[in-house]
């Protein structure tokens, strides 16, 4: 494996931990939580697809600058132009600050469609990156970590197209 491969599929496991976190905290009504956990998620997973398309690409230097991330994105990746992500995800950095920090006068909104927007992008994400390999991703939708798996396919519209493009058989799924 390149050096730019094994560096993806550690973010990705990474952004796949955080993605989790917010499914289950937002699906038991903790949305600052569940709110800052998805934030993380994409933001990784952005990183996680900048590091594999773009060798002058540095995770630091882009912060957490989502807006940043997305320009890049639609410049550097195959497919990157057609990337949608809802503008509430980044507003005035909420979910990434005061979803943790609490600020008089601003609060965080969590629509009701957070988790299938939260499932698109990240679903989004992984698609825009063609090297898949035994990520903890792949092991949930194979079965072989139950117990996230469970997490994952709760009310989730995207697992047929994450297991066709990961070539995970639902036979293999528990």
């Amino acid at each position: 494996m390149k050096r730019h491969q094994t560096e993806y599929i550690i973010w990705q496991n990474r952004a796949f931990r955080f993605y989790l976190a917010s499914r289950l905290l937002v699906t038991r009504e903790l949305y600052g939580p569940g709110s800052f956990c998805g934030n993380q998620a994409i933001e990784l997973l952005m990183k996680a697809t900048l590091i594999y398309w773009d060798k002058s690409f540095k995770s630091v230097d882009a912060r957490h600058n989502i807006k940043k991330m997305i320009r890049i994105i639609k410049n550097k990746v195959p497919d990157g132009k057609n990337l949608l992500l809802p503008d509430y995800f980044y507003y005035e950095n909420r979910y990434q600050s005061v979803s943790r920090y609490p600020v008089i006068g601003k609060g965080i909104l969590v629509p009701e469609n957070f988790i299938s927007d939260l499932d698109a992008i990240f679903t989004d994400l992984i698609i825009f990156v063609p090297f898949q390999f035994n990520s903890e991703l792949m092991n949930a939708l194979g079965g072989k970590a139950y117990r996230k798996y469970m997490i994952l396919r709760k009310g989730n519209k995207q697992l047929r197209r994450l297991r066709k493009y990961l070539g995970v058989s639902i036979s293999n799924a528990a």
